[in-house]
């Protein structure tokens, strides 16, 4: 699968398409209708912390329908695993911390995020599984 990198509100860069496809890419799933790439780093936790969970969709045209950020919310034990960050590019919606805003309001952070996922990416600190959707 190919993941288009043109025709988002944001910069999309070849290096983020690329670990997606690569991600994608590396499994027998049938890409069908769409799937969905979550990144987890395992020794995540609300106690100790961590590299914070990834989910992206991806339909079957390779387009990014949304990114997710998750983040644990709340002190422990009682900390709940939340969207901290969504850039829902099929809505033309940002979201931060439960709060909407359009889009392009989201393109710094983004930028930012998106830097910052790569880097987490090459070191190594995440376990990657891919589904349909």
């Amino acid at each position: 699968m190919r993941v288009n990198t043109e025709g988002y509100p944001v910069n999309v860069t070849k290096r983020f398409a690329n670990i997606l496809e690569e991600s994608i890419n590396g499994t027998d799933i049938s890409i069908g209708e769409g799937v969905i790439v979550v990144f987890h780093d395992p020794s995540y936790s609300a106690e100790t912390g961590g590299y914070h969970p990834v989910e992206v969709m991806i339909n079957g045209k390779g387009q990014i329908q949304y990114v997710t950020d998750l983040a644990y919310v709340g002190p422990p034990p009682y900390a709940e695993l939340e969207k901290e960050l969504d850039f829902d590019f099929s809505l033309g919606l940002f979201q931060q911390m439960g709060l909407e805003y359009p889009i392009q309001a989201g393109k710094p952070m983004f930028r930012i995020w998106q830097a910052n996922f790569c880097e987490y990416h090459r070191s190594g600190v995440y376990e990657v599984s891919v589904t349909p959707c």
